[in-house]
């Protein structure tokens, strides 16, 4: 079978996210983290606001915020929060770890000016 010809290398440069590799480094390592794992949506919500205001005044780059599986509600009230977050949320994505994942998600917090 005839081998297929290698695509020349691209000139352009490869795009990746600035906040990509602080999130690598602290599923790596250590983060702070919330545990929001158990608690309704309301109440998640509410502790996870003050964790990432806290965490933002004291200059922390990343936060770890764990909320379980289950059916998924609280994942997407946390996403969504994040979202509504631009002037404190730079970034954020699922924890890509081995027994992390749809469970975790890390925040990249923007730097305090």
């Amino acid at each position: 079978m005839p081998r297929r010809p290698e695509a020349p290398p691209s000139s352009e440069p490869i795009q990746t996210n600035p906040h990509e590799s602080a999130i690598f480094a602290a599923e790596l390592g250590e983060a702070p983290e919330i545990n929001l794992h158990g608690e309704s949506v309301d109440v998640a919500i509410r502790l996870l606001d003050a964790f990432v205001n806290h965490e933002f005044v004291a200059g922390t780059d990343v936060v770890k915020i764990i909320h379980g599986r289950g059916e998924g509600r609280l994942h997407d009230a946390v996403r969504d929060y994040l979202k509504s977050q631009t002037e404190l949320v730079a970034f954020f994505r699922d924890a890509q770890a081995k027994g992390q994942q749809g469970g975790v998600t890390y925040a990249a917090l923007h730097r305090v000016k």
